[in-house]
């Protein structure tokens, strides 16, 4: 007789199905460093659009409540479930947001693009220390 057995066929099934778990496993990980790189992109294009509106109204302050500040907040929202923060004032602003890792961004106003890593305290971005430390 030529063909299979059912024994065969099941066995060939099973480590397909193996094998394709553990690609999706793997996958989960370059998922996650992908979403954190598109966030730390859209923080770079944060920063940018910060130094546009000065440039414009010559003080940072109002910048949280500017439309290419929310524009770009919501794609990093779309990207995390972490918090992002963002505080202005006269001549500075601070912007920080959880990565998926756990890790956080930091831009600022003096030009400080930096991640802090998850066991690191968090970066403060608050009203009284409007810089990322």
């Amino acid at each position: 007789k030529k063909g299979f057995t059912l024994i065969e066929l099941l066995v060939v099934i099973a480590i397909i199905g193996i094998l394709a778990g553990v690609v999706l496993v793997s996958l989960s990980g370059a998922r996650t460093s992908a979403k954190d790189a598109r966030i730390i992109s859209d923080m770079d294009q944060l920063r940018t659009a910060a130094e546009l509106y000065y440039a414009k109204n010559n003080e940072y302050d109002g910048f949280c409540d500017d439309s290419d500040y929310k524009m770009i907040k919501s794609d990093i929202e779309s990207q995390t479930s972490g918090e992002i923060s963002c505080n202005d004032s006269d001549d500075k602003y601070c912007v920080k947001v959880e990565l998926n890792s756990g890790n956080w961004r930091c831009i600022d106003s003096k030009i400080t693009s930096k991640e802090y890593l998850k066991d690191s305290p968090t970066p403060s971005c608050n009203d009284s220390n409007i810089f990322c430390e």
